[in-house]
């Protein structure tokens, strides 16, 4: 399960990736294009190892807070789902932002969906609930893991 940097010829599909998982609203593909040039370590993506198929990504951004930084989106194809592609990606960006110094990892997700068990598998737990995060009623939880102690 090969996970590497996005290239630019990958976007457009991490943006169909993105729109065909998380309907609207969506991050716009010129957002990916600038993700790409601002953090190219932190825009990752799963191939199929026998297809050579951009079948998931991860975005992941530093933040301005102490050592923070932020997961701001994971995808994987729906026909690819239950195989380890999101557990993989997630590995390699936590990797990748202790690598850059980063403290902790933050990000948002919807309270049922799926992903959360991976999250919490992975050490994330609950920082807080918001009810209204992006549009009334539709709520986020925003969790964190700690990847390197405080010194």
């Amino acid at each position: 399960m090969p996970v590497r940097p996005a290239r630019l010829a990958d976007l457009n599909t991490v943006h169909a990736l993105e729109c065909a998982v998380f309907g609207d609203p969506v991050y716009p593909a010129f957002f990916f294009r600038q993700a790409h040039d601002l953090w190219p370590s932190l825009l990752l993506v799963a191939e199929d190892d026998t297809t050579g198929q951009v079948v998931g990504y991860i975005l992941g951004a530093p933040g301005e807070e102490d050592g923070a930084a932020w997961i701001l989106s994971l995808a994987v194809e729906a026909g690819h789902r239950g195989r380890g592609w999101a557990q993989r990606l997630l590995c390699r960006l936590m990797e990748a932002l202790a690598a850059r110094g980063r403290r902790r990892a933050r990000l948002t997700v919807h309270p049922d969906n799926a992903a959360l068990r991976l999250y919490q598998r992975h050490g994330f737990h609950t920082l807080a609930e918001e009810p209204h995060y992006f549009h009334e009623n539709d709520p986020r939880l925003v969790l964190e893991r700690i990847l390197q102690p405080d010194d």
